[in-house]
């Protein structure tokens, strides 16, 4: 040190050095400045001043460290590539987790799924919608900075983006209380970004990166750790109908998914879907004939659309093959004469396997003007129960019946029958006139979910109703309206079955509507239907409830067919090996065709029934079909066809609505095969959705096949789609692909 130097000059030197060093507060130091220039008498003499001017120095110094430290710990996070903050992220889960060991919680909390958002009530304009997760949101950091998701053009409605920093509130500021009953002591483990692995029924394989704000699952609360089911391990839609995520099969149990969009918190689902085995290659000689109860129903594509539009994983049994081929209208041609259907066959070239054929049964049922319907006596079945609550349930389930109700007028009558614990009537057999009408309106509007669900006498009550009102010739139906939780009373699927099966002999059909995710028994609302004349639809918002209520009312209400059964025999001249598509559980053993004591689906008015075979041809290689070696004690027997140019022969059995006697319509398909790509918009269609149908159930042969096929297929026939079904169709397959 020289002794020489004046005090003031080393004191501004020091706090120069500091401020190069921590960037201290550059007002302090020049205000220290202009004090030392204006006020700089002789070297040496004492200057009182000075003790002030120190102290306003550590103060600096200590503004300055703060500071310092503060850049230090935010600087990396700030410079790191969009890829190394990912890696960082991941490997501070540790710190985060020791931050997550502060948070008490009260109540656990639910915060909506946005795929169950209610349509009876939007946001207000202007009100930011909130993030979904299965537990409570936290509040959003007032110094997040954010931006719009990279990919795409417009983000989805309540995700700003992905965060560019995690940057803590004010050390001194009081934690807010969060919805549910959280508190939070460091703001800094509010928010972050998780990755996890796929996640669902299927072991789908991948990883999601998206926002997460706040924790995990209860159990990982106290111990801080991220749940991966919180990061986006599923696809998603967002703002624009664009699917987020790619997707990725893996075992026959579930399509496992991956994807790299927003966390989309998916809870873990509870619907319950009954087995299906697929029909295995067969050849002639061992089975030549194919037996089948028809299926038109349709739920089964609606309940997939739906888990592809809100990220679900999708069960292999879930998958209905017949049930997505038949949603889709064609243009079969109908009956010429009094005959309730008319039936066509086509061979062509198979779209998917070209030394294959594709055989094409179809079935086009009588239309009937919906002026010209049979007097109906309804009855509303409506589940109630606490399983209800979510806004695509009860709140969805009101308003498809306000536009069945829209369709029907004083020839018919209604009764509501509710149940939940117990079962109740909320609206008596009330003719539907001005006035029964605003009664049925009211009664509906009333109701309200909460309990258990004591379906099964609740059932028998709506039976009992329609059967005290049955009308002669006139439409006899209970409408059942639920999710297919029946968890009190008569539960047991076999009994729900047999009692369905009794009420149909007696002239009362059913059908069902489902409704909802996460507990939608599906198994047992496809069975008593199958078995009960009835039909089965899966209402994921009100544009399919105006479909089944407004445009195919007759169908829906009006059976003009029952009891319809097919069966192929197949010729072993011409066919190597063969099998059917779909109708999994629909099989019939052979036997049971000119069983007339044996029950099948029924056919309504307008519908078109549609069955695909995918045949081998004599001269080609051939699949598995589980033949055996020869027997060493018996010579086989001798396999001498019978000359024909016939490939098959379809047989079709039906009953009249009201008959116990099956009629029989027979008609052989001969004749070369013709190119699919000529076989008309119909079959092409058709054919691309059944492959849709086999990829989603991950047959092993469909492995290697792109989404791309399926839309290559498909588009053509777009020049027949007026209600643009197909392009809705194709728009999804084409999500599934990227």
């Amino acid at each position: 040190m020289n002794p020489s130097e004046d005090p003031a000059d080393r004191l501004l030197d020091s706090l120069l050095r500091e401020q190069h060093r921590n960037a201290a507060d550059e007002p302090l130091l020049d205000s220290i400045e202009t004090a030392l220039t204006t006020s700089a008498p002789a070297a040496k003499r004492p200057r009182p001043w000075l003790q002030p001017l120190a102290a306003a120095a550590v103060l600096a110094l200590s503004v300055g460290a703060v500071a310092y430290w503060q850049a230090r710990e935010q600087r990396p996070l700030a410079a790191l590539s969009e890829r190394t903050r990912e890696a960082a992220q991941v490997e501070a889960a540790p710190a985060l987790a020791s931050s997550h060991r502060k948070v008490q919680h009260a109540s656990p909390g639910r915060a909506p799924n946005p795929a169950e958002t209610s349509l009876d009530a939007a946001p207000a304009a202007g009100q930011p919608q909130a993030m979904p997760h299965a537990y409570p949101a936290m509040p959003p950091l007032a110094m997040r900075e954010e931006k719009p998701f990279a990919n795409d053009s417009a983000a989805p409605e309540g995700f700003a983006g992905e965060p560019t920093a995690l940057e803590a509130m004010p050390a001194a500021a009081t934690p807010a209380p969060v919805r549910g009953g959280l508190n939070v002591d460091l703001a800094a483990s509010t928010s972050g970004t998780g990755r996890g692995s796929g996640f669902g029924k299927g072991s789908g394989s991948g990883f999601g990166l998206g926002s997460v704000d706040g924790y995990g699952k209860s159990a990982d609360r106290e111990a801080g750790k991220l749940d991966a089911s919180l990061a986006s391990s599923t696809p998603a839609f967002d703002k624009a109908g664009r699917m987020e995520g790619d997707y990725a099969t893996d075992s026959r149990n579930g399509l496992g998914l991956s994807g790299h969009g927003r966390a989309s918190n998916i809870p873990l689902s509870r619907d319950q879907y009954g087995p299906l085995t697929d029909q295995p290659w067969k050849s002639p000689w061992n089975d030549a004939l194919s037996t089948f109860s028809i299926d038109v129903d349709t739920a089964s594509y609606t309940n997939l659309r739906n888990l592809l539009a809100t990220g679900r994983p999708v069960p292999a049994d879930a998958v209905r093959i017949e049930e997505c081929i038949n949603y889709f209208d064609y243009r079969y041609q109908g009956p010429k004469g009094e005959g309730p259907f008319a039936v066509h066959g086509t061979l062509a070239t198979c779209p998917w396997q070209p030394a294959h054929l594709l055989a094409r049964v179809a079935i086009k049922g009588r239309e009937i003007d919906a002026k010209a319907r049979p007097v109906s006596n309804l009855v509303f079945l409506i589940d109630v129960s606490g399983s209800m609550q979510e806004p695509k349930k009860l709140p969805l389930l009101k308003r498809s019946l306000r536009v069945l109700l829209d369709q029907l007028d004083e020839r018919d009558r209604l009764g509501i029958v509710v149940y939940a614990g117990n079962e109740g009537v909320a609206l008596p057999p009330t003719t539907l006139d001005e006035r029964g009408l605003s009664k049925a309106i009211a009664a509906v509007e009333k109701l309200e979910a909460g309990g258990s669900t004591n379906g099964g006498a609740g059932l028998r009550r709506a039976y009992a109703m329609a059967s005290k009102h049955l009308v002669e010739g006139g439409v006899n139906r209970v409408i059942l309206a639920t999710d297919g939780d029946f968890n009190v009373g008569t539960t047991g699927q076999g009994e729900l079955v047999s009692l369905v099966k009794a009420e149909a002999a007696k002239g009362v059909s059913l059908t069902v509507l489902g409704f909802g995710t996460g507990n939608l028994n599906d198994g047992m609302l496809d069975a008593i239907t199958k078995d009960g004349n009835g039909n089965y639809f899966y209402i994921d918002g009100v544009a399919e409830a105006k479909r089944v209520f407004l445009q195919k009312l007759t169908g829906t209400l009006v059976t003009i067919a029952k009891d319809v059964k097919i069966q192929v025999e197949f010729n072993p001249g011409k066919v190597k090996a063969y099998r059917l598509i779909g109708y999994a559980n629909r099989i019939l053993r052979h036997q049971d065709f000119s069983n007339d004591k044996v029950d099948a689906g029924d056919i309504g008015a307008g519908h078109t029934v549609t069955a695909f075979y995918e045949i081998v041809p004599q001269g080609t290689e051939t699949p598995e079909t589980g033949e055996i070696d020869s027997l060493r004690y018996q010579r086989p027997a001798g396999r001498e066809a019978v000359p024909s140019d016939d490939w098959f022969t379809l047989k079709l059995r039906h009953k009249h609505p009201e008959g116990d006697v099956s009629s029989l319509i027979e008609t052989a398909i001969k004749g070369e095969p013709q190119p699919w790509e000529q076989a008309g918009n119909d079959f092409r269609f058709a054919s691309a959705v059944a492959l849709f149908g086999m990829k989603l159930r991950q047959m092993p042969e469909m492995a290697d096949l792109p989404w791309s096929r399926i839309v290559d297929i498909a588009k053509p026939a777009l020049a027949e789609d007026p209600q643009e079904q197909r392009a809705s169709f194709i728009e999804m397959v084409r999500k599934l692909g990227r």
